[in-house]
């Protein structure tokens, strides 16, 4: 009598189970963990680009004001109409820093100007900090005398934020936002206008979060001397 030969037992083995489950957690995590990188750096190009919209908006705000300089004062000239200054602080109403020569470089520009039937100065001052203090800042306009900021430091400023400056990152390889200005005596003619010339070009030098260099330049027609 011939005997039954005993079936193979076929499926899936504890071990096997166990290593599948493992290669699956391994899977998953790896997933998450993708996410949540794609997720971080999604949401700080976010804010960079809406650092840089803000930015680049301070900037044309900026070229606008700065046309102001000299207009109404006869022989307006750089020096007594215009003034760039470095280490330039705002403390209450008193303004500090150190005039620069022409053609270098502050993180303040002053002017005055008679818009109003009245000299007045103004001005643009960057502040560097980050602590929530720090960013774009138009300065007055507040009354000064025979048109001159050559008494800048002893005015009673007026300040308004025109752009916050972002917080620092964790991450040194973002670049902060800095902006510098400058004057220069460079015979030029405002875009669009041929007959109308200056001799003295604003400049206005930053960089966007990616570090890229920005620039916003303007000739100023109000002064015809350098």
């Amino acid at each position: 009598m011939p005997y039954a030969r005993a079936s193979r037992q076929r499926g899936e083995s504890l071990i096997s189970l166990m290593l599948g489950l493992l290669l699956s957690t391994v899977v998953a995590l790896a997933m998450l963990s993708m996410f949540k990188v794609s997720a971080r750096y999604g949401g700080q190009a976010g804010q960079d680009a809406a650092a840089d919209a803000q930015l680049t908006a301070a900037m044309l705000r900026a070229g606008l004001a700065v046309q102001d300089a000299g207009y109404g004062i006869a022989s307006a000239s750089l020096g007594t109409q215009m003034v760039v200054l470095s280490g330039a602080a705002l403390s209450g109403t008193a303004l500090s820093g150190s005039a620069v020569a022409t053609g270098s470089s502050g993180n303040a520009v002053l002017w005055a100007m008679n818009t109003t039937g009245a000299a007045q100065c103004a001005g643009l001052l960057f502040d560097a900090s980050t602590s929530g203090t720090g960013g774009v800042y138009y300065l007055g306009p507040v009354a000064c005398s025979a048109g001159s900021v050559s008494g800048w430091s002893s005015l009673a400023w007026t300040a308004t934020r025109w752009a916050d400056r972002p917080a620092n990152q964790a991450a040194a390889a973002y670049n902060q936002t800095t902006i510098t200005f400058s004057v220069a005596s460079t015979a030029c003619k405002p875009f669009g206008l041929t007959a109308s010339s200056g001799n003295v070009v604003w400049t206005l030098a930053s960089t966007n979060r990616s570090g890229a260099p920005l620039t916003e330049q303007q000739c100023l027609f109000n002064f015809k001397t350098p």
